[in-house]
């Protein structure tokens, strides 16, 4: 009797711990589905705002035998035009030392007419006319690179001087035809032209 009271209870516990099991496995896996449901996805909760993924406005369809559109760049701002500036004028003791200059020219007095110059350029070194007085110096003195750097740097001082600017290119121009290279020279010139006529 205490034989088969002790199997029953072993046959008991032995259900018991298979309906455990059995519970256990089925909470870990999910129910399944049946029919037209197991092919449907779950709702998907409703998005907060700015929660989700930036979408692009979708572009427009080309029209059929419409051409296509070219975005024109905005034109490019015109180049201001540099202020004119009064025309450069020497003072009374450069006037005198230029003129004194020239009369050591017309005797062929190359050293002294220099000399004069740089005195006047020390007393106005930043006045571009006898940047282009000691270019000529240069010329009469055959040293034509030279009167053409005098010139550039004539150039260089004069910004917005029309007529004084007109002095330097006509210089340039000069050293540019004692060298043959007259397409320089005609280039020169005609620059000259152009800024004596404004």
């Amino acid at each position: 009797m205490l034989a088969e009271e002790d199997g029953m209870g072993s046959y008991q516990r032995l259900l018991i711990l298979c309906t455990a099991f059995v519970a256990i496995a089925g909470c870990s896996t999910s129910p399944f589905r049946t029919g037209s449901s197991a092919s449907t996805p779950a709702p998907e909760a409703p998005a907060k705002p700015g929660s989700g993924p930036v979408v692009g406005t979708p572009e427009p369809a080309p029209v059929p035998g419409a051409e296509p559109s070219i975005e024109v760049p905005p034109p490019a701002p015109l180049p201001r035009e540099r202020p004119k500036v009064a025309a450069a004028t020497l003072g009374p003791a450069s006037t005198a030392l230029v003129s004194q200059a020239e009369s050591q020219r017309k005797r062929g007095d190359f050293p002294g007419a220099t000399a004069s110059i740089e005195r006047a350029m020390r007393i106005e070194p930043n006045n571009p006319l006898l940047w282009i007085e000691m270019g000529r110096l240069r010329m009469d003195q055959s040293n034509f690179p030279q009167a053409e750097s005098m010139g550039r740097k004539a150039l260089s001082m004069s910004v917005g001087d029309d007529r004084t600017q007109s002095l330097a290119w006509q210089l340039i121009a000069e050293s540019f035809k004692a060298r043959g290279k007259n397409p320089q020279a005609q280039d020169a010139l005609e620059r000259s032209k152009a800024l004596a006529q404004r």
